[in-house]
């Protein structure tokens, strides 16, 4: 990390901190992090380490991202957030509601390929652009999946409703990715794959 950024996850902890209510002396103790440790971190004299930063996470109930930022998010105006996060929000309420007629969807080979491609973006943290694309992709497999209901579309499904939490968890809208999160597992039923239910069971433990 650069000394900016340091210094604006040691804020960050510190701000979080004060709205817990809790000295340095107490955030220390519940983390089992040094005293020392936390107030060079809060200062921006130390680079928290993940280590740190997720023990004092745990300990102030947030998510890391709170603490240690998101550039992406700082990058958007609210008007650019909503404007990304309502197309999505529209598409994960649409899942039963049937074919859409007004959808003409890409053979299903072609909708796997974008779905992967959008997974491969997210963990380089292309984010603004994998919500951009995301809603569309939704609405496709959500009409393919209705139409031609297999394991195989639903799985498609029930991907495109993962990708859709990791896109919303990192751009902070938590009661958004826990719908994403029922959408999963209501596609991983109708595609009767057990290894999608605990996946999904295992992100609701993650976000809570």
């Amino acid at each position: 990390m650069s000394p900016n950024t340091d210094e604006r996850a040691g804020a960050r902890i510190a701000h979080v901190r004060k709205v817990r209510r809790l000295t340095q002396r107490e955030l220390a103790d519940l983390s089992h992090v040094s005293y020392s440790t936390l107030t060079k971190v809060e200062q921006g004299v130390l680079p928290a380490s993940p280590s740190v930063i997720g023990a004092l996470a745990r300990a102030l109930s947030v998510p890391v991202t709170e603490l240690t930022g998101q550039p992406y998010l700082e990058e958007l105006r609210q008007d650019q957030l909503d404007g990304l996060i309502n197309p999505i929000r529209e598409a994960l309420n649409i899942y039963d509601l049937g074919p859409d007629p007004d959808v003409s969807p890409r053979p299903v080979e072609e909708l796997e390929r974008h779905a992967e491609k959008l997974c491969a973006m997210v963990r380089a943290t292309d984010i603004k652009q994998v919500a951009t694309d995301l809603p569309g992709l939704i609405h496709e497999v959500t009409t393919t999946a209705h139409t031609h209901p297999a394991d195989r579309t639903w799985r498609l499904l029930a991907s495109t409703y993962r990708t859709a939490y990791d896109v919303t968890t990192k751009l902070g809208f938590p009661d958004l990715c826990m719908v994403a999160l029922d959408r999963m597992e209501w596609a991983a039923q109708r595609a009767s794959d057990p290894l999608l239910s605990g996946m999904r069971q295992y992100l609701r433990a993650l976000a809570y």
